[in-house]
């Protein structure tokens, strides 16, 4: 009885969308329909991949809200250089230029111990504004056949990027289950003093896991151009308002420490499907901002009661 019961509350992100997938399914005739579902499945690629990266960060009880401007500026570089030197020396650049903003990022906060919140918003104002005057605030269009290739690729009403973010997260998943790098990251996101003196390099550990950012969020802007063809300096804006409440729905903490890449993966899939189902039902955009807001508020919250209710205990 345990056992089951401890199951169920271990799966109940998964058992949640299904429930919610198959009451949307049975309400409302266009949700099941294959434009629906493709549109779905291509919203959950881009910000799942980014969703994943920032995995690694929450883990080390850090925080990036910086991933909306990487991915502005790293899909403005990936579109403007694509037409002269192709497809994948653009999206090497542009996986580049993303690591390097994450370590920047990381270097901040890793050598200077300096409050992440602080550090990634200014690198947020930074790399926006980058990405702003690289492009003269005008919005970097490109039909390259390359990417329109990439988006007709379908299993049927599942796009191939949505199996790319698949094998990102099972890759994490490996990395932080199966390496002792992975391991080493809980430590760390689980106390930091203690991790210092276990003689863990606390200081290359955050810094690696803001590299690891900033490369997903860079895949993530590449994989958006693929159904989007433009990029500009306003590119996901809303990016950490919907990515960070994705990864702690999916039951990685806030402080750090516990949680996972398979978690994450289902906390995206949940997340998408109920801001796929306001759409369905026609609610105003400002309105589903609100919810997204109360949503990230009430995880917070929720998060922050079972850290202290854990520590009394």
């Amino acid at each position: 009885m345990l056992k089951a019961k401890k199951a169920i509350l271990d799966s109940r992100i998964p058992l949640l969308a299904l429930v919610i997938f198959v009451a949307m399914s049975l309400t409302n005739e266009y949700f099941f329909k294959p434009v629906n579902l493709t549109g779905l499945f291509e919203s959950i690629s881009a910000y799942g991949i980014v969703a994943v990266g920032f995995t690694f960060v929450l883990l080390c009880g850090q925080l990036d809200i910086s991933m909306g401007s990487v991915m502005a500026l790293t899909a403005c570089t990936f579109m403007m250089t694509l037409p002269t030197i192709g497809f994948v020396p653009a999206m090497l650049l542009a996986l580049v230029i993303g690591s390097l903003c994450g370590a920047i990022t990381g270097f901040f906060v890793a050598t200077f111990r300096l409050p992440p919140f602080i550090v990634s918003m200014t690198m947020q104002l930074a790399y926006k504004g980058i990405a702003l005057t690289i492009t003269n605030s005008t919005p970097v269009s490109n039909m390259h056949p390359t990417l329109l290739a990439i988006s007709e690729v379908m299993l049927g009403p599942v796009p191939i990027t949505f199996f790319l973010f698949l094998a990102v997260a099972l890759i994490a998943h490996y990395v932080l289950t199966q390496t002792q790098y992975g391991r080493n990251l809980y430590v760390i996101g689980g106390n930091i003093n203690v991790a210092d003196n276990l003689g863990l390099h606390v200081r290359g550990h955050l810094w690696s896991v803001f590299v690891v950012q900033g490369f997903l969020a860079a895949l993530g802007g590449i994989v958006m151009m693929t159904r989007m063809f433009s990029a500009s300096g306003n590119l996901a804006l809303d990016g950490p308002l919907n990515i960070i409440p994705m990864v702690i729905v999916g039951g990685t903490a806030f402080s750090g420490g516990k949680g996972g890449a398979i978690k994450t993966l289902w906390g995206v899939v949940l997340m998408n499907i109920i801001y796929n189902a306001m759409s369905m039902f026609s609610l105003q955009a400002n309105m589903q901002e609100m919810v997204k807001g109360l949503i990230l508020l009430i995880i917070i919250v929720a998060d922050k009661y079972m850290e202290n209710r854990n520590q009394k205990v």
